[in-house]
């Protein structure tokens, strides 16, 4: 009867709480909504590889991967250059997603672009916002890769001002 007991407070206490504070004020009893709620944003967000180019400043990019909820532009098959990507989650909590950014980065805050909240992270030489859709949201990154010594990254706000960018485009193209 103990060991029943003793695994019951093991596994209750190893649950997933999702009210945990991520910096996202939720309420307990609001439904999270559906997958698949939010708009289709089309191939890669919405945006073109020459978009990407002409917005990041960034002149060889290549999208390596494009499928329904990935699209990853480089400069180089080794990926230490620049890279950006749109992901798109379908039923995906984005507080997940945040919290794991705020682990990761110098910087984390609250944004919202044409009406949509979510977040934007950011350290020296990334940048990556997140918008919420209900129960979807997408996000994109932008890095300008490892830079040789005698190169300067852009500065966070210039980088992020692109992921900025590429985000209300993608909210823009939406349908």
């Amino acid at each position: 009867m103990a060991a029943a007991i003793a695994a019951i407070l093991v596994v209750g206490g190893c649950s997933d709480d999702s009210s945990a504070d991520t910096g996202q004020t939720t309420k307990a009893n609001e439904p999270a909504g559906q997958a698949g709620e939010g708009p289709f944003f089309g191939e890669c967000g919405g945006v073109t590889t020459e978009e990407v180019s002409a917005v990041s400043k960034i002149g060889g990019l290549t999208n390596t991967i494009n499928n329904p909820s990935v699209c990853e532009w480089v400069t180089s098959q080794d990926q230490l250059g620049p890279q950006l990507s749109f992901n798109w989650y379908r039923g995906s909590p984005i507080g997940r997603e945040r919290a794991t950014i705020q682990l990761s980065r110098d910087v984390v805050e609250d944004i919202t672009i044409d009406g949509h909240s979510g977040f934007i992270g950011s350290s020296e030489g990334i940048c990556e916002i997140g918008i919420a859709f209900g129960a979807d949201f997408f996000e994109w990154s932008v890095t300008y890769g490892l830079q040789s010594p005698d190169q300067a990254y852009p500065s966070r706000v210039e980088i992020c001002e692109v992921a900025k960018t590429l985000a209300t485009q993608s909210i823009e193209s939406a349908t």
